[in-house]
C-alpha cells in the first residue's frame, strides 16, 4: 500500500515514433525505488509500434493518452502537463532512461530545499553504439542563475532531466508556440521559467540522455533559415524580455521578429551563400548518411557553383563509397 503522506509525483513521458527505446524508458520509471507516482505516456500519433509498446506494460500506475492527431513535442507536453495529479511533476523522454533512485534523490532534494522550485541533474549521454559520456552539471544555485541570465547555450539545466512542483504549471508556465520555428521550445520554457523561479541542480549523474541519429535526422529533413537560428531566436526574446519585461512574441510585434530572422540570414549568407545546405550536409556526414549528404551539397552547389569546397566535399564522399565497395 502507498504511503500517501509522501509527496504523489506524476512522470511525464512524450512519445512518437519511438518503439526502438520506450520501453527501456518505462521500464527505468516502474523500477524507481521511489513507488509514490504515475506515469502519464502521451502518444502523439505515432506510425510505428510505439503504442504497442506502451500497451505491452500492465501496471496499474501507468496512464495512456493517445492524441487523435500530431500535435508537436511542445502540444503533448502541454497536454501531459494539464494532465498531472502529482505535487511534483518530472520528465522522462521516451527515448531516455534514468537510474533507479532518480525520484527519490530529487523528491528528497525538494522536499528538503523549499526554496527551489526545479532541480535537475547531471547526465550521461549514450550514443548509438552504448558508449557512455558523463557531464556534471554545476550544483551552484548562483553559477546556475547568473548563466540563465547571461544566455549561455547549452542551459545550465537539462530540460529532460528535471523534476518541479506543481505551482509552476498552474501559474501558466506552459510549453507556447514560437511561431516561426518547432524546436528550442524547451529552452524557451526553461528560460521564462528561470525569470520566475529558483532553479538547481543536483549532481548525481541520474539521467541517461540518448544520442538517437534517427531523430536528429528527421529534423534535419525539414530545416530551414528560421529553425537553424532557433537557439538566437529564444534567446533574443528573453533579451527583450529582460529590458521591456515582456517579449516581441507576447507583444505581436511580428515584423520585428521577422526582421530580426532576415538579418541573421543575411550575416551567414554574406560569409557564405549555401550556409544552411552545407550546413544539413555536414550533419548527415556525422552520421554517416552519404546519400543525403550528398543530395544538399548539390543543393548547395545550385546557389554557388563556383565554390571549389564543395566540389571537393562531393568528391571526396563518392571516393569513399567506391573505395568500401
Amino acid at each position: 500500500m502507498l504511503d500517501t503522506q509522501t509527496p504523489f509525483v506524476s512522470v511525464i513521458m512524450p512519445a512518437y515514433n519511438v518503439d526502438a527505446y520506450i520501453e527501456q524508458a518505462i521500464q527505468s520509471i516502474l523500477n524507481q525505488t521511489y513507488t509514490h507516482f504515475e506515469l502519464i505516456i502521451s502518444d502523439d500519433h505515432s506510425h510505428d509500434r510505439t503504442l504497442e509498446c506502451i500497451e505491452s506494460f500492465k501496471d496499474n500506475r501507468i496512464v495512456v493518452i493517445k492524441n487523435a492527431h500530431n500535435l508537436g513535442y511542445a502540444g503533448n507536453m502541454n497536454v501531459l502537463f494539464k494532465s498531472a495529479k502529482g505535487e511534483y511533476l518530472i520528465i522522462q523522454d521516451a527515448d531516455d532512461y534514468c537510474a533507479v533512485n532518480r525520484l527519490q534523490v530529487l523528491v528528497d532534494y525538494l522536499e528538503t530545499f523549499r526554496y527551489v522550485d526545479m532541480v535537475g541533474s547531471s547526465y550521461v549521454k549514450v550514443d548509438e553504439k552504448g558508449e557512455e559520456q558523463k557531464t556534471l552539471m554545476s550544483d551552484n544555485l548562483a553559477e546556475i542563475e547568473v548563466a540563465f541570465k547571461a544566455m549561455v547555450d547549452p542551459l545550465p539545466v537539462l530540460n529532460g532531466s528535471v523534476m518541479f512542483r506543481r505551482k509552476i504549471i498552474d501559474a501558466g508556465f506552459f510549453f507556447r508556440d514560437l511561431e516561426y520555428v518547432n524546436r528550442a521550445q524547451d529552452d524557451d520554457w526553461l528560460f521564462r521559467i528561470s525569470e520566475k523561479y529558483t532553479l538547481a541542480n543536483v549532481s548525481d549523474y541520474l539521467y541517461y540522455y540518448r544520442f538517437n541519429p534517427a531523430s536528429m535526422t528527421m529534423n534535419l529533413s525539414s530545416i530551414n533559415y528560421f529553425s537553424l537560428f532557433s537557439g538566437d531566436y529564444v534567446r533574443f526574446l528573453k533579451k527583450v524580455r529582460m529590458q521591456q519585461g515582456i517579449d516581441l512574441l507576447q507583444q505581436g510585434q511580428r515584423k520585428t521578429i521577422e526582421d530580426f530572422f532576415l538579418e541573421k540570414k543575411r550575416e551567414i549568407t554574406q560569409q557564405q551563400a549555401a550556409h544552411l545546405e552545407i550546413y544539413v550536409a555536414h550533419k548527415y556526414l556525422s552520421f554517416d548518411k552519404r546519400t543525403q549528404a550528398i543530395k544538399w551539397l548539390i543543393k548547395a552547389l545550385l546557389k554557388d557553383p563556383g565554390n571549389a569546397f564543395i566540389w571537393k566535399k562531393i568528391v571526396f564522399i563518392l571516393l569513399r563509397k567506391r573505395i568500401e565497395a
